[in-house]
């Protein structure tokens, strides 16, 4: 059975997203986009954090 992961932080999330994207774009890139970032970092946290439980069938096949 897998362990369970702990949270991740928005803060956490962003920073990872950041790093990433400058290191593939450059730091303008990230400059112009923070908004994205942001955006992207929240929908990690979200989906992220709501997992389903490891019992849990997917519904696709129920």
């Amino acid at each position: 059975m897998p362990e369970p992961t702990p949270d991740i932080s928005m803060d956490e999330a962003l920073e990872t997203l950041r790093s990433q994207a400058e290191a593939r774009w450059g730091a303008d890139y990230v400059q112009e986009r923070q908004d994205l970032l942001e955006l992207a970092a929240s929908y990690v946290v979200n989906v992220g954090n709501n997992l389903p439980d490891v019992e849990t069938e997917p519904g696709f096949y129920q």
